[in-house]
């Protein structure tokens, strides 16, 4: 017997299914196949517990041991299908569960019904939420039996109190009111989640639950590796990733709130649902490894290397560059890397000598010349230095001309990236030539304005022509990006903010904001982006942070950790890294576990070996994740970094800098999914 069986998989299915030993897994699929089959096969071994507080709840058998929940319709032929655990600790997991369905925000609810010592005090204690009517908490998913409660709270930490008696869409949208949102901004989200024909496969109803009615899709989401968040898009990601825009698209969020995949899936969107181009589309990011990354991940969606160039912008400016049907700069030029420059910067300086430094006049000639395309000296004393720290009278910036000019001779017939995008700019909008017919562009926040705008060249201004994801709290390369001045217009709704952290544990956000919550930073447009609403819907355990007399001590304390963690069946060496901030860091790292006879995987190395530990600097760690990160050479007299040339920093630069380094603590501590270890040797730094 089959029958058109509609199976709802809850993410709290997931989290059980992937603690379980393989062998237990494999016979969940197994199960999981016949149920589909015929869910009402008396070997299903359906039985009704009598403890339960919801009496739609059922367990069926794994095996003798192994025990799943389902929630049977009464009438129909959709089931859901809850958790998985040894016999005892599921009938206790499901024993006070509520499962229903709510009417008024469209969504599978499921939560601990409260039992007296599970709730805090009703006693109105403030106006935080209490300035609502029942029928308004009503409708954003509260359980009636919780209104008197959820009125009483004064914040986050006593919504986090109450978390398990809550269903999980009302907690955030509980958590959102008490961040500042308005009521009705939290209705709107919820009404544009509804579906009045399809209720039950709408938007809010697929919040945190997969629909499958494929057993090849089922077979593969639950075998092999199992990466729940990798290539899953939530709805709350899909309106953005799949909607139609009449321009350019900002998407900001914080950390595991999904950005990467949300881009991944707008190039999988616009190659298949918006016809076929004349050109490719393009979907680039600044760094080599992030982009070896993505070329790897997007071929799980299906999207053809033909369709969709991925390539980092360094390499596609220079590519372009030396196309010659481009015709952009003569045949036996050549590039400069950011390195020669500089060494050019300072043979100037030996022939004229003055009062700055390479770094200085190397910004200078980037930030403020290329930046506004100065011709002549005229423009470049009439020209807004904006952003640049140092002033300058007009006998100093003459003096800084003639050191440009001075820097063009000694090139000669090369060229640097900056003046390579001002060339190819120049000469796409002069012969209105578009390379590509759409730009989806990850990490935005790495980009210079001198880069936006060549981006905005390289496609013509039509309907979901660019596509930006970004966190402004990742800026570690203290980039300052302006969308409307580099001829891009996001504003209004076509900036969007995603708020729902789906990788990282609520703890380890936390720990990770640490560093960020004395500073203000841009949201790309000239405002202020804001960490309001930014959740994590999973727990965990704390972030731990150790300190030691010796690094000999914190070498041993950091190898016996790893050995513990690989003793774990469901920890591969592969989901473990170690990361420190600078490269020798990172070569003592290699050092201590050859000797421990750990293998492990560089992740600058191009060759690359699954069964391995990964090691890494900050930077090369970005655009990755892994289940527990630990990072080492963490202490008051290591944090943050200062290079050679600090001192010479004017304060604000001091200032600038700091902020980066604040901003690349945040990016390696948000890699991590399950756990966080720290390690240093002396006194604690000040700023965890």
């Amino acid at each position: 017997m089959t029958l058109q069986v509609k199976l709802f998989i809850h993410d709290s299915f997931f989290d059980a299914f992937s603690s379980l030993p393989k062998v237990i897994q494999k016979k969940t699929r197994e199960f999981m196949k016949k149920f589909k089959q015929d869910p009402t096969s008396p070997a299903i071994n359906y039985e009704k517990i009598a403890v339960f507080t919801d009496q739609s709840l059922r367990t069926v058998r794994i095996d003798q041991k192994y025990r799943a929940i389902i929630q049977a319709p009464k009438s129909g032929n959709s089931y859901h299908l809850l958790w998985v655990d040894n016999h005892d600790e599921a009938i206790d997991w499901a024993k006070n569960k509520v499962f229903e369905w709510n009417e008024y925000t469209h969504s599978f609810q499921m939560y601990d019904k409260p039992q007296g010592s599970d709730i805090i005090s009703s006693q109105i204690k403030t106006d935080a939420l209490s300035h609502l009517t029942d029928e308004q908490l009503l409708s954003v998913g509260t359980p009636e039996s919780m209104i008197n409660v959820v009125k009483s709270l004064v914040d986050t930490n006593d919504l986090e109190r109450i978390k398990n008696n809550l269903p999980v869409d009302c907690y955030e949208y509980l958590y959102f009111l008490l961040e500042g949102f308005s009521y009705e901004e939290i209705l709107e989200e919820i009404n544009s989640g509804k579906s009045e024909k399809e209720s039950e496969t709408s938007d809010n109803a697929r919040k945190h639950v997969y629909v499958l009615t494929d057993d090849e899709e089922l077979e593969q989401i639950l075998s092999g590796d199992f990466k729940k968040w990798k290539v899953y898009l939530h709805p709350t990601q899909k309106k953005i990733a799949l909607g139609s825009f009449n321009g350019p698209v900002k998407v900001t969020g914080g950390a595991g709130t999904g950005k990467t995949v949300c881009a991944m899936h707008r190039a999988a969107y616009l190659v298949n649902s918006l016809g076929v181009y004349d050109s490719p589309i393009l979907f680039t990011t600044y760094t080599k490894s992030l982009t070896a990354y993505l070329k790897s991940t997007v071929q799980e969606l299906g999207i053809s290397g033909e369709k969709v160039i991925i390539s980092n912008f360094d390499k596609l400016v220079f590519d372009l560059a030396k196309d010659p049907k481009f015709n952009v700069v003569p045949k036996e030029s050549g590039f400069l890397t950011e390195h020669q420059e500089k060494e050019i910067w300072k043979e100037v300086l030996e022939f004229i000598p003055a009062p700055w430094d390479e770094n200085f006049l190397s910004d200078e000639y980037n930030e403020v010349i290329l930046r506004n395309n100065v011709k002549d000296f005229e423009t470049y004393s009439r020209t807004l230095r904006i952003g640049r720290t140092r002033r300058l009278g007009r006998q100093d910036k003459l003096k800084i001309w003639s050191m440009i000019e001075e820097f063009k001779t000694r090139k000669r017939s090369n060229y640097s990236k900056y003046e390579l995008c001002n060339l190819l700019k120049e000469n796409f909008d002069k012969n209105n030539v578009r390379p590509f017919s759409h730009l989806i562009c990850d990490e935005v926040q790495d980009f210079c304005n001198i880069e936006l705008s060549l981006m905005r060249s390289l496609v013509a201004e039509k309907e979901n022509d660019l596509f930006f994801v970004g966190d402004p709290y990742q800026n570690i390369y203290n980039r300052k990006i302006n969308f409307s001045k580099s001829g891009i217009n996001v504003r209004g709704k076509r900036s969007k903010k995603l708020k729902v952290n789906y990788r990282t544990t609520e703890e380890i956000k936390q720990f990770a904001l640490k560093t960020l919550v004395q500073e203000k930073y841009d949201d790309f447009d000239g405002g202020e982006e804001s960490t309001k609403g930014y959740v994590s819907l999973i727990h965990g355990n704390d972030p731990a942070y150790k300190v030691f007399a010796t690094p000999e001590a914190e070498e041993a304390y950091i190898t016996d950790t790893v050995k513990e963690l690989l003793k774990d069946e469901q920890i591969k060496a592969n989901e473990i890294c170690i990361c420190a901030r600078k490269n020798d860091m990172v070569d003592q790292i290699k050092t201590c576990l050859t000797k421990q006879s750990i293998k492990y995987h560089d992740l600058s190395s191009s060759c690359d070996n699954q069964t391995h530990i990964r090691v890494s600097t900050f930077h090369n760690i970005k655009g990755h994740e892994f289940k527990y990160i630990l990072v080492s050479g963490v202490s008051k007299q290591t944090v943050p970094y200062k290079h050679a040339g600090f001192e010479l920093y004017d304060p604000k630069e001091k200032e600038e800098y700091i902020r980066s380094e604040q901003s690349l603590y945040y990016v390696v501590f948000t890699r991590a999914r399950e756990g966080l270890i720290i390690t240093g040797v002396g006194e604690k730094s000040d700023w965890f």
